[in-house]
C-alpha cells in the first residue's frame, strides 16, 4: 500500500484566527487592542491569545507570512511606561463602613466587574463588584467595595473628591 497524501488536522483548527482576522477587527489601528479588549469582556488578552492558537504574521515581503506555532504558550511584551489615571467625576456618597457597596463616579468607562484599583491619594483599594453605569458621556458610576483584612475601614473621602485620580 502507498501512501500518497497525508493530511494533519489539528483540534484548534476550526478555531485558530489570523493576521488578517485580527486587521477585519482592528482595522490599521492595532494599538485599539488595549481598548477593544476593555470593552468587550469576552475580548480580553486570553482569550485573544488563545483565538491565534497556532498562527503568527511575519513581517516580510517574499514567501508565506503565516507559520504555524508549535508552542504551547504565548509571551506578551507590554510596556509600562505609561500608567493612566482616571479622575473622579463625583465624590462618592457612601464611606464602605461594615463592607458595605460604594458608589463611586468617574469622568470615563475604564474599570469593568472584578477589576481592581488604586485610589493614588490615599493608596487603598477597591474592588469593582458590578458592571460600570453610564449617566453621561463624562459619568460612568461604578459600585465598589474596600478591600480590607476587615470590616473596620472606612473610605477616605480627602483622596476622592473631584479630579483626584485612581489607577487599575
Amino acid at each position: 500500500m502507498i501512501v500518497a497524501n497525508f493530511v494533519t488536522n489539528r483540534s484548534t483548527m476550526s478555531e485558530t484566527r489570523t493576521y488578517e482576522d485580527f486587521y477585519k477587527f482592528l482595522g490599521t489601528q492595532p494599538y485599539k487592542l488595549g481598548v477593544v479588549s476593555r470593552l468587550y469582556p469576552e475580548l480580553t488578552a486570553s482569550y485573544l491569545t488563545e483565538s491565534l492558537r497556532n498562527i503568527f504574521y511575519q513581517d516580510r515581503k517574499q514567501g508565506n507570512k503565516y507559520q504555524s506555532i508549535d508552542a504551547m504558550y504565548f509571551e506578551w511584551e507590554v510596556e509600562t511606561n505609561y500608567i493612566k489615571r482616571i479622575e473622579f467625576a463625583a465624590v462618592p456618597e457612601q464611606d464602605g463602613a461594615d463592607g458595605s457597596e460604594i458608589v463611586m463616579a468617574f469622568k470615563e468607562r475604564y474599570y469593568e466587574k472584578y477589576d481592581i484599583f488604586k485610589i493614588d491619594e490615599t493608596g487603598q483599594q477597591c474592588f469593582v463588584v458590578a458592571r460600570p453605569v453610564r449617566k453621561a458621556d463624562d459619568y460612568w458610576e461604578v459600585t465598589v467595595r474596600l478591600i480590607d483584612n476587615d470590616y473596620k475601614s472606612v473610605l477616605d473621602l480627602s483622596g476622592c473628591q473631584i479630579g483626584m485620580t485612581t489607577r487599575f
